[in-house]
């Protein structure tokens, strides 16, 4: 393969992680409903995020390539002692150098010249910089203002990161005034000092993020092939999470009769309905018909009745409003896919059981008649036989990757014998292996594997993150706006200290000034060179790794879950008390879930905001709907029309049900009945999905038709533009 093979290479690894990026893209976001500004932002960052993971390797093989031309000597007869004539000929080599370069060394078939290669690494440098310090946090804080006014939005967005970018601003001026009366660097080496300070404090977070990721991720899939521990751990999160998805929604119903109570209160002829209206419209789309939009034109004076007369006291209320509705729509969403992992796991316990290896389940929809002879067998084959040794085999690979490159990371620079080329980090022998003996297929191999096994366990870390229950997110294309550009800005933070992380590990970052010895990439010469401050390459640059061994050693024994335990925080150890008493709890909620979820595709419910506790009291006291559905169960069920509830038809037609507001009756006296936890198979226990057009007296055929035209079932599924009110 000649020179020319190169952009070839390049351009199918950036086709790759493009299609890597709008493949994540659309998995947990939804690119039909969430703004373009964010879609673009997101997918352009993670693209580039995922892009280096390629472009490093490359950077590393031409830097070998060029260390090896600066050390050629060409002797002639003119000058018997030699001189470096090879230093320019990668890419502007003539015919008479041909004699001595050439043959000393090899070009990899992937070599891109140094000048290219710093352009790339600029604009990908200063898109990083601009978005992770200026544009992203600007927006973030614009979105999270609790403000009517666009104006006091701006300014408490820029106040917000003034204060962060001033404290950063006195530290770093404390220091580089230090520095300079030491000596230790002048006024011209300012731009180098602050991209050294950058990588600093990114290799600072790196450090941090792998001591969780290298652990966690092979735990992941040893977790997995336990079935048992699955559950248990499953169920435990599940009760815990109940109880915090019911917090939620009480918060959230007190914020929504606060608000009712205003939008009763304010009239359309007052100044401040305009931002009741926007107010109302934070809410999900299935809670705003339960407000009085203020139109009635028999009551045109103010009453004076609610506690919120001032804008401050409108724009406190709107920020605990999207607070709440926030949280209760994030904690849905968790729950809908602990429920979804939970069921398929109890369905997989019980189908290992059967002798017929056919997959069964009973909260699953009918396929279509020509996949459902072989995909029940198949599935059957993959849950039971082959999917817990599948994972217990990746589990074991990631294991010894990690603990490969946790060797690497804490002896990396420290050389075997006299020896600069063997060292005893094992991926830096690996790379040098193959710059020695001219395979940079090797090199690049190593370097792709190491490179995106580091940034697999720093962003695992970093998707996993809840801060403060404002930002998570979710694999089922529900994630929103605010959540996509905090990842963004966190990729965009992690991506390049990651990369200088894995030059320190192969060491071919120059520590020393005066090492020439050492190759030197387009990357360290675009993000600067670490030598220029001796105390951080005589003692950081030198020591972190260490903190990474330390880490990874308290992440393996659960020191942290341990101590929150201590502390008296719900934390699952396995069989102790404590955690059993959860465990029962959550299997008991299952038992209830799948229950409903029966009875809703027996009646070709789609699961929405539906109360289906209530659908259990009716047909668990009506002898006629349990006939039905009975009948149902074993009768091929027609197409259901879209602006006609299903739940609305039975009981119109179900025995002494005799107008839909003695429905609305009974749904609201079981609404307020208690439940007992101890009930484990009560069917007067409130569920999880709440029926607003029931206990606020809306009409179920509205609430069903606009359900079907929106086409989300989700709780504050409807995605809005964070930039709407511009």
């Amino acid at each position: 393969m000649g020179p020319s093979a190169a952009p070839g290479i390049l351009t199918v690894e950036g086709v790759v992680a493009f299609v890597l990026a709008l493949f994540m893209l659309y998995r947990y976001g939804n690119l039909r409903k969430q703004n373009p500004l964010v879609t673009g932002t997101t997918l352009l960052i993670w693209f580039l995020s995922y892009f280096i993971v390629f472009l490093l390797p490359i950077d590393v093989t031409s830097a070998f390539y060029h260390n090896c031309l600066d050390n050629v000597l060409c002797i002639n007869d003119t000058d018997p002692n030699g001189t470096y004539c090879c230093t320019d000929y990668g890419c502007l080599g003539t015919p008479t150098q041909d004699k001595f370069c050439s043959e000393s060394c090899h070009k990899s078939a992937s070599f891109i010249c140094e000048q290219p290669l710093k352009i790339m690494w600029n604009i990908i440098y200063w898109l990083f910089a601009a978005f992770s310090w200026v544009i992203l946090p600007l927006a973030q804080s614009y979105v999270l203002a609790s403000y009517f006014s666009i104006r006091k939005k701006i300014f408490r967005a820029l106040i917000e990161n003034a204060i962060v970018y001033i404290t950063l601003l006195v530290i770093f001026t404390i220091i580089f005034v230090y520095m300079l009366a030491k000596d230790i660097v002048t006024i011209l080496d300012l731009p180098v000092v602050i991209a050294t300070a950058c990588n600093t404090w990114g290799l600072l977070i790196v450090t941090v993020l792998l001591g969780y990721g290298l652990v966690e991720v092979p735990r992941s899939f040893f977790y997995a092939s336990r079935r048992k521990y699955s559950l248990q751990h499953n169920y435990f999160k599940a009760a815990k999470l109940y109880g915090d998805l019911s917090e939620a929604r009480d918060n959230l119903r007190e914020i929504k009769d606060r608000v009712k109570s205003l939008s009763q209160d304010v009239r359309y002829n007052d100044h401040r309905r305009k931002y009741v209206d926007r107010l109302i419209a934070k809410f999900p789309e299935e809670m705003r018909q339960d407000f009085d939009q203020g139109q009635d034109d028999f009551e045109d004076f103010h009453r004076g009745d609610s506690d919120v007369s001032s804008m401050s006291s409108l724009d406190s209320l709107l920020g605990k409003t999207i607070k709440a509705v926030r949280l209760t729509h994030r904690k849905q969403l968790e729950w809908e896919e602990l429920t979804e992992r939970l069921l398929d796991l109890e369905d997989t316990v019980t189908n290992a059981k059967s002798s017929e290896r056919v997959f069964k389940s009973s909260v699953r929809k009918p396929m279509h008649r020509y996949l459902e002879p072989i995909v029940p067998i198949l599935e059957w084959y993959w849950k039971v036989w082959f999917r817990d040794y599948v994972y217990l085999g990746i589990s074991i690979v990631l294991a010894l990757l990690s603990v490969t490159i946790v060797w690497s990371e804490s002896t990396f620079g420290i050389p075997i014998g006299d020896n600069d080329d063997k060292h005893l980090s094992v991926v830096a022998n690996l790379v040098y292996h193959g710059h020695r003996n001219n395979k940079y297929a090797i090199v690049e191999v190593v370097s792709i594997v190491t490179v995106a096994y580091l940034s697999w366990c720093a962003y695992y870390t970093v998707f996993k993150i809840k801060v403060f229950n404002l930002y998570y997110l979710s694999s089922h294309h529900s994630t929103d706006d605010y959540s996509l550009l905090f990842s963004s800005m966190l990729l965009s933070r992690l991506a390049l200290p990651i990369c200088l992380n894995y030059l320190y590990m192969i060491n071919v970052v120059q520590l020393n000034m005066h090492d020439d010895n050492v190759p030197t990439t387009a990357f360290t010469k675009v993000t600067g060179e670490p030598g220029l401050i001796p105390w951080l390459t005589g003692g950081f640059y030198i020591y972190y790794p260490i903190l990474i061994f330390v880490l990874c050693i308290a992440t393996l024994f659960k020191l942290g879950t341990r101590i929150m335990s201590l502390l008296g925080f719900e934390s699952f150890l396995g069989e102790d008390e404590f955690s059993i008493d959860f465990i029962d709890e959550g299997k008991t909620l299952m038992k209830r879930e799948r229950r409903v979820q029966e009875r809703n595709i027996s009646c070709g419910i789609k699961r929405s905001w539906y109360d289906q506790s209530t659908l259990e009291e009716y047909t668990s006291n009506s002898p006629e709907l349990q006939r039905r559905l009975e009948q149902l169960r074993h009768a091929k069920r027609k197409p259901l029309a879209s602006d006609h509830s299903p739940l609305t038809g039975f009981l119109d037609k179900a025995k002494g049900f005799t107008s839909k507001q003695k429905a609305k009756l009974i749904a609201a006296k079981y609404r307020h009945g208690s439940g007992s936890r101890d009930d484990p198979d009560g069917d007067d226990i409130r569920l999880l999905s709440v029926n607003n057009a029931s206990s606020n007296g809306g009409d179920s055929d509205t609430e069903t038709s606009r359900q079907t035209k929106t086409g989300s079932g989700r709780p504050g599924s409807t995605h809005r533009g964070i930039f709407d009110d511009v």
